[in-house]
């Protein structure tokens, strides 16, 4: 199936401007207006992670990621009102962590990709006024869809872009660092009352790439624009109380109720064509073929306690899918948020728990193996848990956030050769400081 997004645009083209309630807001809410209506906005993040002791290895691995934000509003700058147009690119350079020094399924650092200049988002937003938004170009669905609020301070990849939709989904689906030809449509106020999202994205961001070729080679700098594999779709309802007006604090609660189908071809875990083991040295060592896959997950936030200087918010989330075609069948996630501790009110305290757990099926192949002579662990779950602490050094400018993360059967119990390929890798304990200058 592929994806027409300069179709969509030729008729949003045509549609008279809706009527809006109120203005939208300015085009340059942070970095620099280079003009009424366009804004450039830029974050430098620094990571560098030791892994103390357990994983493949000890030893540190720094990381870093330039991030800029172009924004337009065409209302300003054309006469065009309703719509805005972002772009959106990153410079990443240095040593991945995850996959050099701890091998886990959560990568311990959301700014972990390959070092290169990539272009990331570019898209253009027409607003319905009243009834919500429609963007359409290239686009993240990590950038909307099955977000928590409490977990936004979090370093370890998966409480943004869960394990379970990364390991499923074909390239990582589109998410950092790789977005995909798309369209998101929001209706109602999903953002700060009750609303949907429904996004329609290319199926493979990597687009045809090899077996053996890491998607991000194969589309390096971001300018593939793949429409390959499939379409895939993502679909959330959310609900909750409205968050107080001049303050930067969380809503009340909130509730999202999410789910996803992809189009796309996907490999049996364990039986080949003929449903012969996949381990049995007679399989024809070719999977067992599905049509399709899917998943649905849930978004729970509340905040416990709000006072002068601050709050403590909780969210919780949970994602399954099908153990058949998936490695990981469930994942469930949770943590606090504490804002204002000590009396500085910029600060932040967060705790972060995750489990994903590996589904049957792929359990049963590993005791496939067992009994045709592989010496190998089974795979059971891998759990995560992270501290840190985001301290602000310069108001809007720079913070600091020392963090410390346990990941207890990295990979789930998976074998590394490079520390032993019979056994599993041991519990990890992984210390990091994370710099962060906006400008």
């Amino acid at each position: 199936m592929r994806l027409r997004p300069a179709l969509a645009a030729i008729v949003l083209l045509a549609l008279p401007a809706a009527p809006r309630a109120e203005e939208a807001p300015p085009a340059c809410e942070t970095g620099t207006a280079l003009a009424p209506g366009l804004c450039l906005a830029g974050t430098l993040t620094g990571d560098a992670i030791a892994n103390v002791s357990g994983g493949i290895r000890r030893g540190t691995a720094a990381i870093g990621q330039i991030r800029l934000d172009l924004t337009a509003d065409l209302g300003t700058l054309a006469g065009l009102d309703g719509w805005r147009v972002a772009a959106s690119a990153f410079a990443i350079y240095g040593r991945q962590p995850s996959a050099t020094r701890v091998g886990s399924l959560a990568p311990v650092s959301n700014i972990e990709a390959l070092p290169t200049i990539r272009l990331f988002e570019v898209w253009a937003e027409r607003s319905l006024g009243d009834w919500g938004s429609l963007r359409f170009g290239q686009l993240a669905a990590d950038a909307e869809f099955a977000a928590a609020a409490g977990a936004a301070n979090l370093v370890t990849g998966t409480f943004g872009w869960p394990v379970a939709l990364a390991g499923a989904l074909p390239s990582g689906g589109p998410a950092y660092p790789l977005a995909t030809p798309g369209i998101r449509l929001a209706l109602g106020d999903p953002e700060g009352g009750t609303g949907l999202r429904l996004g329609l994205f290319s199926g493979d961001p990597g687009g045809a790439y090899g077996e053996a070729t890491d998607p991000q080679r194969h589309n390096r700098h971001g300018t593939l624009f793949s429409t390959r594999g499939g379409a895939f779709t993502m679909a959330e309802a959310v609900t909750g109380g409205e968050a107080p007006d001049g303050e930067d604090a969380p809503r009340p609660w909130a509730l999202k109720l999410g789910g996803w189908y992809h189009t796309g071809g996907f490999d049996s875990v364990r039986f080949d064509d003929a449903g012969v083991s996949l381990a049995d040295p007679a399989s024809s060592g070719t999977p067992r073929r599905f049509g399709n896959n899917y998943g649905g997950y849930a978004v729970a936030e509340a905040t416990l306690w709000r006072g002068e200087e601050g709050w403590i918010s909780a969210f919780g989330r949970a994602f399954a899918q099908p153990g058949d075609r998936n490695a990981v069948d469930l994942q469930l996630d949770g943590g606090l948020a504490w804002r204002g501790p000590f009396g500085r009110g910029g600060d932040t305290i967060s705790l972060g728990v995750s489990w994903a757990r590996i589904g049957a099926r792929s359990r049963d192949f590993d005791r496939d193996l067992v009994t045709f002579g592989n010496t190998r662990p089974v795979r059971s779950h891998e759990t995560v848990v992270e501290l840190n602490y985001d301290a602000v050094v310069i108001e809007d400018r720079l913070s600091l956030r020392p963090l410390v993360q346990l990941l207890f059967n990295p990979a789930a119990g998976e074998p590394d050769e490079r520390r032993d390929a019979r056994r599993a890798l041991p519990d990890a304990v992984v210390a990091g400081l994370r710099a962060v200058v906006t400008f």
